[in-house]
């Protein structure tokens, strides 16, 4: 049976090395230690390439995004409700 966590790269943002707890809410130690990272140098060239074939680039889903006309329709029945 193929290892399918490398067969299709992860989804950014879909928490591929999940904290204890969501990074907001701890420690910025508690984070950099669960990550596993330094705050002075940060990741090696060669772990930063690891991680980037493990979990993906770091980027966000642009989704559809909200046309022009529907936030005109919002504005104006907002302000009709006033």
């Amino acid at each position: 049976m193929p290892d399918e966590k490398h067969d299709v790269p992860p989804i950014s943002g879909s928490g591929a090395s999940p904290l204890s707890q969501p990074a907001h809410t701890l420690p910025y130690e508690a984070v950099i230690k669960e990550l596993e990272t330094e705050v002075d140098e940060g990741l090696s060239p060669e772990e930063a390439s690891r991680r980037l074939q493990e979990y993906g680039p770091n980027k966000l889903d642009e989704g559809e995004g909200v046309s022009v006309i529907k936030i005109f329709v919002r504005q104006v029945a907002n302000a009709m409700m006033l």
